[in-house]
């Protein structure tokens, strides 16, 4: 399964056609990423057919949420299954550094049917090992799938790590899979799956003409990942 992030319609479309499985949506690219408008949400869900996951992200200074962030977010939630979308993109950390179980609980009721990736907010916890198990142990059932690249800033770097995280996750049926990001690239995604024989990738910039977000969606680029993984 190849996700790729799309900012807009244009992005989206293009995506679904040159094969994309499913797309993260997103706005403020430049900021890791944050919860794109109503409209932008809805101009890509009725223009496209193709899975869509929308980020839940409302500052880019921390994952840590003050009570006003938190209404918002759950907002947003509500606004996503209006909308249609398949699922939400999701982390958030204490001040601690640690998972914030009481916030994420919170979304897990929130969300209803929608699938729910928590995201690499989880490379920013005080120990990443600790709050991997405790993820995978107290909501495995809830979190469809862990954007993670393992620890390091690529997921290249990270295969020994990776590789025991999808061994867990093969117990799992429809819940808790490790979808692979950060640095995954033409360049590098022959090795990742050769190593990894993974099913889920993320792919951000390197979809695009010269890995440049302010580029359009590479056709071929698609194509070799899709031959690739």
């Amino acid at each position: 399964m190849l996700e790729v992030i799309v900012q807009n319609a244009e992005d989206a479309k293009r995506a679904e056609q040159y094969g994309v499985d499913r797309l993260e949506i997103v706005q403020a690219i430049g900021e890791g990423g944050l919860t794109p408008s109503y409209g932008t949400i809805k101009n890509i869900i009725k223009s496209v057919s193709t899975k869509t996951m929308i980020m839940i992200r409302p500052h880019s200074y921390s994952f840590t949420y003050s009570p006003s962030d938190q209404k918002t977010m759950l907002t947003d939630i509500e606004i996503v299954k209006e909308l249609g979308a398949t699922g939400i993109v999701f982390g958030a950390l204490t001040k601690e550094g640690d998972i914030d179980q009481a916030l994420l609980e919170k979304v897990i009721d929130k969300k209803g049917s929608l699938a729910l990736t928590f995201h690499r907010a989880l490379e920013s916890t005080r120990d990443i090992e600790e709050s991997y198990q405790l993820l995978r142990k107290n909501y495995g059932t809830e979190i469809t799938q862990l954007l993670t690249s393992g620890g390091t800033e690529k997921a290249i770097d990270s295969l020994p790590r990776l590789k025991r995280w999808i061994k867990d996750s093969e117990a799992n049926q429809d819940s808790f899979k490790i979808l692979v990001g950060s640095g995954v690239s033409t360049k590098n995604v022959q090795e990742l799956h050769s190593e990894l024989a993974n099913e889920w990738y993320h792919v951000g910039s390197g979809a695009r003409i010269a890995n440049d977000f302010s580029q359009t969606i590479d056709k071929t680029k698609i194509a070799f990942f899709k031959q690739n993984t």
